[in-house]
């Protein structure tokens, strides 16, 4: 079912390696990492379109290996998973849900496992929370980190602020541009990405710095050869391309009203890619049997790499609270099956 790559490492009582196996039919790369092969699976689901992790994540987890089975994977058409061949009518989000699924039920087996912890960033966090919504039992707990929720209204907020604060800070150029791409949605990408700039500029995605800071750890990493990197950039626009227009459309508020699974959202006090006061109000509308919002004060969309230390905590403490809500779930089962024998 699967090929190993290097490097593949089965440590004494853990696994490092990266591993190639068929997921929905084709080939995709996922990483594993952990101290011991016994700790809990974590399965991330990366941001983008395309934006794909195995390249850098490694030096930014090193102390969730301690506790998790951590799983990155490079999603259909992006980083190492990225093909010419890939058909572009299957880059969907249901086939990105179903690969999702095959994944998990590859992890559960190998690990003899019945659940996993799936945190997902961004546009992962769609797939994420579609996935939750239709598969809660295979979950201990779905962690949406810069939780998408409306992307048409979380467009119109994000420029908004963008507008604000170019006139703010008297910044003419940024006025100007702002003015000329005028509101969203966009029919031409290049707008798009005149916003994705000055949201950048001003703070809105990373409170401090930028996304290449991140990025650039991966350029001295084994995980990623100069060919992967080449690889990552063309799966980039090959997802963005092909998913974009999909994202657009996504209403979280209209196709989830319930998921049956604890629920936690990492958000960031910053976070003007996707809202963080929309973030707030949708995990308001679910319902779920635990549900939290974890504010992280000083990051903006991507509060796992801003606020690394921060993030451990916070997985820590979904880790001992899904178990108490596991525990306390048995014995009330329990208890029905013993008032109905009586």
């Amino acid at each position: 079912m699967f090929r190993s790559q290097t490097p593949n490492k089965q440590l004494e009582k853990g696994t490092a390696s990266i591993e190639t196996i068929k997921l929905g039919g084709i080939r995709q790369t996922i990483m594993i990492r952990s101290r011991s092969n016994h700790h809990p699976i974590l399965l991330f689901l990366h941001g983008g379109p395309g934006l794909a992790h195995i390249g850098f994540m490694r030096h930014y987890q090193a102390e969730l290996e301690k506790h998790f089975i951590v799983v990155h994977w490079d999603q259909r058409g992006a980083g190492k998973s990225f093909s010419a061949k890939i058909d572009p009518d299957t880059m969907t989000l249901e086939q990105l849900v179903s690969d999702t699924h095959d994944l998990i039920q590859f992890l559960l087996k190998r690990y003899k496992q019945k659940k996993v912890y799936l945190a997902a960033h961004s546009w992962g966090s769609i797939i994420g929370a579609l996935f939750a919504k239709k598969h809660p039992s295979l979950l201990h707990a779905y962690i949406g980190i810069g939780q998408m929720t409306d992307a048409e209204k979380s467009e119109l907020l994000s420029y908004q602020f963008l507008l604000i604060h170019a006139r703010n800070n008297r910044n003419f150029w940024a006025v100007r541009a702002l003015n000329r791409i005028g509101y969203p949605p966009y029919q031409r990408i290049c707008n798009l990405h005149v916003q994705r700039r000055w949201l950048s500029r001003f703070s809105g995605d990373i409170r401090n710095g930028s996304l290449c800071r991140y990025l650039a750890k991966g350029f001295i990493s084994s995980e990623y050869t100069l060919a992967d990197w080449f690889r990552w950039c063309r799966g980039c626009r090959f997802s963005f391309n092909h998913l974009m227009t999909q994202l657009m459309k996504v209403n979280l508020f209209e196709e989830i009203d319930e998921l049956k699974v604890p629920v936690y959202f990492c958000t960031g006090r910053y976070d003007f890619l996707s809202p963080f006061e929309l973030q707030e109000r949708l995990l308001q509308k679910i319902k779920a049997p635990v549900k939290d919002i974890i504010w992280f004060e000083n990051s903006a969309h991507y509060p796992y790499l801003e606020e690394n230390s921060a993030f451990l905590v916070a997985l820590l403490r979904i880790k001992e609270e899904s178990l108490l809500y596991q525990q306390k779930s048995i014995q009330i089962q329990q208890q029905l099956k013993d008032v109905a024998v009586t």
